[in-house]
């Protein structure tokens, strides 16, 4: 049973190129609509990358702004328990 289904699938293996040779050539029509289509690829690809290089450089400004805000925000609660203190002395 086994070897009945390799033969097959060696056989199905080996007409699958002779299959795949008949096939008519493109036409030139086809043939540009095939070329346009590998040009948007390519440039959504582009811009893809692009946007990914950018991404990091934007979020990585935004983390630095919210260390700077926390910073501030860290010494302003400093600020108020010092003045709490103070007050309860």
């Amino acid at each position: 049973m086994r070897g009945g289904i390799v033969v097959g699938l060696v056989v199905l293996g080996l007409t699958a190129p002779a299959q795949a040779q008949t096939t008519p050539p493109l036409a030139n029509a086809d043939m540009r609509e095939l070329v346009e289509a590998a040009r948007a690829t390519a440039k959504a690809t582009r811009e893809s990358v692009e946007y990914a290089r950018v991404t990091p450089d934007i979020l990585t400004q935004i983390l630095a702004k919210l260390d700077k805000l926390e910073n501030k925000l860290d010494k302003v609660e400093n600020a108020i328990k010092d003045g709490q203190r103070r007050r309860n002395r």
